[in-house]
């Protein structure tokens, strides 16, 4: 790479063309030699005649065949060079040869927002096409384009400056709006980098931003549930300096409605992370309204599998704020398996963010694996370490929420734990490296792990086996088991969280649960080396931490510093120890959905072996790829750029992709805002634009495409170039036959 690199300075838009062009000169000199060498000479007394005549010649022959290989080979030159786009270095040949010493880099903001539609006007989208269109499609229009979205869908557009603005025109009237958020960073970075690569083979460079202003663009507000990232107008402006340190002029169209303004539903989640067939389904909705005004009485439909489920009824939202709201759907699911749920807004301005889907995967029962340290003895009465835990997750003959299933830990190693959503270890000694391995890819595909104590636990074993830290599994360092000095209780006092908020609204609302008498007369020490990786939802009067929790992957670990039967504690003897346990549940298994509901730019992964092909909203189809991530084989979908709904041919997996909800303000910024966002004069974002080329007149054109005229310099070489060679041709001719008259007359 390091010694082609010269190649990539050469004064082209695509040097590895012209050096491809420049090899073929070769042609034309190894013919010219090969034809020196056709012919063995052999004198003869008939010839000595012609060969006098002959060298009188020869000077001028040789001259005749070097100028005509020359013209071949400057032929060669010229259509390599008119191919491969020159650009010329100065101002004074780039007149003569018609090429304008101007670089244009259109940024244009492509992103979903665009879609709005003001009332009895075309498209935001549409209105910046058609200026772009009109721009390239004058005569004004002139020197090298580039196109660069300003949206993360970087596909589509032309990042590499091209001169036949015809077929530029071509390209940017067959665009679409993406469904992408915006992302005016991304788009300038690659600006810069068009720009920094040109720097030396044009004088004039100037970059022409066409947005519309939108508020989610420049400054997005803090939104709860989004994924905007802070500091989006510091970015922006560094690298507009950045930009204007290359020499280039800056200029903002803007293209945006002053009173646009939107409703949109920002989130449509289930209220808890599990779903099962026969049951109430409960799905949390958040609703924004960017618009300048309240919004009252507003009504967002719901549906399950595309048929009517119900609808929830919004009171107020006022201008700039979002209400979220848990609503309960009119019907249940009835079937396992993946299922839809659509809510929708009545229409507005931009109607792809008034839909919102979100895939679920009905179950049966949630099933739960425990694993017996202790297990009982019926002999002498002795409960398993487990019983009152499987009881409490199963406390009904039939239609229990949970399907807990025991086993010894000696059954562990032969157990698969694909099937289950959580597994529960119960005073057992700390697993070997290989089931440490299994347990690490269970809790990454989005597993529940959690940990009781016991007699039996070493707490220095399980800490060196499933360690802490940014590679390890473990919340917190299991130490020592410790007897308090003292009466130990749940401490209540501090805030609350998922598992112990319903507890404490109860104690305000008077309603004794008993949680707060519990007597603990053991636990294990629990050291948090790392409080970023780590939740503490329950600690003890003693500040001890009581339930940890930590994030892994897609799933979750969690480690407790008390039984789970009475040996302990009497808190399973408690009437709060089943809804507490249920809690747990509640917040500690994954959302296992979550891998189902993307937003657009975003890709699934399978099993490695899923061939089966994919159909897209729009009709489309792919297959998955397989890919190696780490050491197994997955197979991953391309990156879906559009929202909608996917499926698979046999429809039994689905997947639904939104739009991003950071990029529902769509309220519009003043020019003095952007101006001031930007570090850039107010004159220099133009409102409303009637062109794009009417702000930039000022400067006159010096020519037209280099690239053509190269080729017809081409083309005229290789027509003198013939007929110099019939010229010579005759002139050949016509010289030998005066030299043989010349020589039988001396022969006389």
């Amino acid at each position: 790479m390091g010694l082609l690199s010269p190649i990539a300075v050469l004064p082209f838009v695509t040097p590895w063309l012209f050096a491809a062009g420049a090899a073929a000169v070769s042609i034309p000199i190894v013919i010219h030699l090969l034809n020196r060498r056709r012919f063995r000479i052999q004198a003869w007394a008939a010839m000595e005649f012609l060969l006098a005549a002959h060298r009188r010649n020869v000077r001028k022959l040789k001259l005749q065949r070097w100028l005509l290989l020359l013209l071949r080979c400057l032929a060669l030159l010229l259509l390599a060079a008119g191919i491969a786009q020159f650009l010329p270095p100065g101002s004074v040949l780039g007149a003569i040869l018609g090429q304008a010493d101007r670089l244009t880099v259109v940024v244009w903001d492509n992103a979903y927002t665009t879609q709005y539609r003001p009332a009895g006007q075309k498209t935001i989208f549409t209105r910046a096409r058609s200026l772009i269109t009109h721009w390239l499609n004058r005569s004004n229009a002139q020197g090298r384009v580039a196109i660069i979205s300003g949206s993360k869908n970087p596909h589509g557009l032309l990042n590499t400056p091209a001169v036949d603005l015809a077929t530029v025109s071509h390209l940017v009237a067959g665009q679409k709006p993406t469904d992408a958020a915006v992302d005016l960073a991304a788009g300038l970075k690659r600006a810069l980098t068009v720009l920094q690569k040109q720097k030396s083979r044009t004088n004039r460079k100037r970059l022409w931003l066409i947005t519309d202003d939108a508020q989610a663009a420049f400054a997005p507000r803090a939104m709860a549930g989004t994924t905007m990232g802070a500091g989006t107008a510091q970015r922006l402006k560094t690298l507009i300096s950045e930009i204007r340190k290359t020499g280039t002029t800056v200029r903002v169209f803007d293209v945006g409605d002053p009173h646009a303004g939107n409703m949109a539903i920002t989130q449509l989640n289930l209220a808890r992370h599990f779903t099962l067939i026969n049951r109430p389904l409960r799905v949390r909705i958040s609703v924004r309204n960017a618009t300048a005004m309240p919004q009252a009485q507003v009504k967002v439909r719901l549906f399950l599998d595309q048929v009517a489920a119900g609808s929830v009824t919004l009171p107020q939202i006022n201008p700039g704020s979002q209400v979220t709201v848990d609503a309960t759907l009119g019907a249940d699911i009835t079937v396992a398996g993946m299922h839809t749920i659509t809510a929708k807004l009545p229409a507005d301005g931009l109607l792809i963010d008034n839909t919102r889907r979100l895939v679920v995967h009905a179950h049966r029962r949630m099933r739960l694996l425990l694993v017996d340290g202790a297990p009982g003895d019926p002999t002498t009465g002795r409960l398993a370490s487990t019983a009152w835990l499987a009881t409490a997750l199963a406390p009904l003959a039939h239609g229990n929420t949970f399907d807990p299933h025991v086993i010894s830990a000696i059954e562990l190693s032969a157990q698969s734990l694909r099937h289950y959503a959580a597994v529960i270890f119960s005073d057992t000694a700390a697993p070997g490296p290989h089931m440490v391995q299994r347990l690490r890819a269970f809790v990454n595909a989005g597993g529940l792990l959690l940990i009781f104590p016991g007699p039996q636990v070493l707490g220095h074993t399980w800490s060196s086996a499933l360690k802490t830290g940014r590679g390890g599994l473990l919340p917190a360092v299991m130490g020592r088991i410790t007897v308090p000095a003292k009466d130990l209780h749940f401490n209540f006092g501090g805030s609350g969280n998922a598992i112990t908020g319903p507890f404490l609204a109860a104690r305000q609302s008077g309603i004794h649960t008993g949680i707060g008498s519990v007597i603990i007369t053991h636990y294990l020490n629990l050291r948090v080396t790392n409080s970023d990786l780590s939740q503490t939802l329950l600690s003890f009067n003693n500040g001890q931490p009581a339930l940890l929790s930590r994030r892994v992957g897609r799933g979750e670990v969690m480690t407790a510093a008390f039984t789970c039967d009475t040996r302990w504690t009497d808190f399973p003897a408690q009437p709060s120890f089943l809804p507490f346990i249920y809690q747990v549940m509640y917040f500690g298994i994954p959302d296992r959905n979550a891998r189902w509901n993307l937003q657009v730019g975003g890709h699934f992964s399978l099993a490695a072996g899923k061939a089966d092909i994919w159909h897209g909203p729009n009709g489309k189809t792919f297959t998955l790829r397989d890919q190696q991530v780490d050491a197994r084989i997955v197979a991953n979908s391309p990156r879906l750029w559009l929202a909608g709904m996917y499926r698979n041919s046999s429809r039994t997996r689905l997947v639904a992709v939104n739009v991003d909800p950071a990029d529902a303000d769509i309220q519009h910024l003043p020019a003095s805002r952007v101006a001031a966002i930007l570090g850039l004069p107010v004159a220099d974002v133009i409102s409303a634009p009637q062109s794009l080329a009417r702000q930039h007149t000022n400067q006159a054109s010096i020519g037209g495409n280099a690239g053509q005229r190269l080729l017809l310099l081409a083309l005229l070489v290789l027509l003198a170039e013939t007929l110099l060679a019939r010229a010579f041709s005759r002139y050949d001719r016509s010289a030998g036959r005066v030299a043989t008259r010349g020589s039988k007359n001396d022969g006389r």
